[in-house]
């Protein structure tokens, strides 16, 4: 999972999602403008790597009804093998405009769905129109869908209808 997903299609969607826009579209445009977003990326905490990055192998268990085998007991894997098949990490980008905001980044082998996706959860703003309402609300969601079924979502509260202050989630897919 570290190898193959992280170094290749993780990191060229992370890219392409935190890069400014490139002064064309021209290949070296755009690679110039991913190596910037590399060059002031890291590990949210790197003092506690346990705080901002995990790996992990998957065991034997079931799925969907059926025995499956863990890693480690897949043919042609050695028994032994340390080969993470899940990782997970809190990245930061140091520049104006990402200064703050994390980048969960997640892959791995035999999960329960195979999705692609990137979800950016909106921070809080500083004056809630519903201030009553706004313990229990959910935070907005702009779901960017690459696979299975591409697309986008967009999840926010709203105002349910009537005189009585209450929101509700709101889902708008396109």
């Amino acid at each position: 999972a570290l190898r193959d997903m992280v170094q290749n299609h993780l990191m060229q969607v992370f890219c392409l999602t935190a890069m400014e826009p490139p002064n064309s579209l021209d290949a070296d445009s755009i690679r110039t403008e991913k190596v910037k977003v590399l060059q002031a990326t890291h590990l949210a905490d790197i003092a506690n790597l346990e705080n901002s990055a995990i790996r992990g192998q998957y065991s034997a268990g079931w799925m969907k009804g059926k025995r499956v085998p863990g890693y480690r007991e897949e043919p042609g894997v050695d028994p032994n093998s340390t080969t993470p098949t899940y990782v997970a990490m809190k990245l930061e980008v140091d520049n104006w405009r990402w200064q703050g905001v994390p980048f969960y980044l997640r892959t791995g082998k035999r999960l329960p769905k195979k999705v692609s996706e990137i979800a950016i959860q909106f921070r809080d703003v500083p004056l809630l129109i519903f201030q009553s309402a706004a313990q229990q609300a959910n935070p907005n969601v702009l779901t960017l869908r690459v696979y299975p079924n591409e697309g986008i979502s967009l999840r926010f509260e709203g105002k349910m209808p009537g005189p009585n202050l209450r929101t509700r989630t709101v889902d708008m897919d396109f």
